[in-house]
Parts: structure tokens; C-alpha cells; sequence
């Protein structure tokens, strides 16, 4: 049957063979082969991942312990907080040229870990004072974290005087329980 054939087309047919035997053998063998080695790589890294988490969880832990205690004192009732403003502002103002002027109630946001207690208290003084203030509270004061000041001036028309005032708003952090 293969007499017929001269060596020349002989050798083709057993090189078109030979390609088609590759091709095969590639969709049939290795090609999985290398599916199976980047699934095995894709586990041994989750299980690296898995065998790191315990101590990823404990940096964690320890980043939002630091994190609460940076953002202020998280056990303490707001009342207390508030209290401790007023306190605090009131010893200052004894020595200062602040005076407090108007203190809204405790705002109260919740979010999934936390509720956050916002106090906005206004003062009345001369710009030294309002800025000697601001300063105290945001580096002193450990009960809550001053997160705004704004500062501004208003005129009484009765008077004809120009009084300054500052608006500082506190916030306190407080983890929910379970």
C-alpha cells in the first residue's frame, strides 16, 4: 500500500502525523497538566494567605485599638463627654478671654461599629483667647477630638460693637457592644 508513495511524500505524511500527534497530546494531557499547575499555585497562596491571617487579624486588632485610643476616650457616656467640654472650657475661660456663648445638644450618628457623638459649643472672645482655646482643646483635652473650629464675627446693631466668636465641634467615638 505504501510502495505507491515516494519517501519525500512519506516523510510529509509522517510529519503531518507527527503535528496532529502533538496537537492531540497538547488538548489531551498537557494542557490540563497546566491547568492543574495554576490551580495548585492559586492554592498554595490562599493557603499562605490562610496560615498569615491570625497574625494580619492580631496587626489589626492592634491598628484599631490605637485607633480608639487616638480618637478619644470610648467608654465614657456622652453626658460625661459633654461635661467634661463645658469643664474644661469653663476653667479656661477663668484665665482667658473666652467666654462660652451657646452649647447645642449631642448629636448622636450610628454607624455598623461605632456611634459618634458630636458636641458643637460656641465661645465668645478676643482672637488670642479663641485661638489659645482651640489650641488647649486639641492638644489637651482627652475626652474628645476637636474635628472643626470655625471662626467668625458679628456686630451687635444695639451697640454698634463687633464681638468674635468661634464654633468648635467635638467628636467622641463610642464602639457598639455586641
Amino acid at each position: 500500500m505504501f510502495d505507491r508513495f515516494t519517501y519525500r511524500q512519506k516523510n510529509y505524511g509522517l510529519l503531518v502525523l507527527v503535528v496532529l500527534m502533538f496537537i492531540v497530546s497538547y488538548k489531551r494531557a498537557f494542557s490540563l497538566t497546566f491547568v492543574v499547575q495554576t490551580e495548585i499555585e492559586n492554592q498554595e497562596l490562599r493557603k499562605a494567605d490562610a496560615t498569615h491571617a491570625k497574625t494580619d487579624l492580631e496587626l489589626l486588632q492592634i491598628q484599631v485599638k490605637q485607633l480608639n485610643k487616638n480618637i478619644g476616650k470610648s467608654d465614657l457616656e456622652p453626658d460625661k463627654v459633654q461635661q467634661e467640654i463645658l469643664r474644661t472650657i469653663t476653667l479656661f475661660s477663668n484665665e482667658h478671654e473666652v467666654m462660652l456663648d451657646e452649647l447645642e445638644a449631642t448629636h448622636n450618628y450610628e454607624t455598623v461599629d461605632f456611634n459618634i457623638y458630636s458636641n458643637l459649643v460656641a465661645v465668645k472672645g478676643t482672637f488670642n483667647g479663641l485661638l489659645s482655646l482651640a489650641y488647649y482643646m486639641e492638644n489637651e483635652f482627652d475626652y474628645a477630638r476637636l474635628t472643626n473650629i470655625s471662626i467668625y464675627k458679628e456686630q451687635n446693631l444695639t451697640t454698634k460693637k463687633t464681638a468674635l466668636y468661634a464654633n468648635l465641634l467635638f467628636q467622641h467615638y463610642r464602639q457598639k457592644e455586641d
